[in-house]
């Protein structure tokens, strides 16, 4: 999880930061994914959801147009939903 949050840290103003923003967001959540899957999937459903969710839309807005703040706001949004997820649930992050 500090990955992520390390990685989701900076913000973003122009469409190239958007873009390198969201890059690392998503890497950073793919591999915060395989480390909840190894360490115990069905207690992180919900988290491994949202992250898969976040995947499937950077792939249907294409993952070199993310910098476009629709298109990032709509990958951002499940894994700012992940983040929540985590802080209810402070035991397991």
């Amino acid at each position: 999880m500090d990955a992520y949050t390390t990685a989701s840290a900076p913000g973003c103003e122009t469409a190239d930061e958007c873009q390198d923003l969201m890059t690392a967001e998503l890497d950073a959540a793919a591999d915060l994914a395989d480390a909840m899957k190894a360490q115990d999937a069905a207690a992180f459903a919900e988290p491994l959801r949202l992250v898969n969710l976040a995947q499937e839309r950077a792939d249907h807005y294409g993952r070199d147009n993310l910098g476009a703040k629709g298109n990032s706001f709509a990958v951002s949004q499940p894994l700012q939903q992940m983040v929540a997820w985590f802080r209810e649930h402070p035991g397991l992050a």
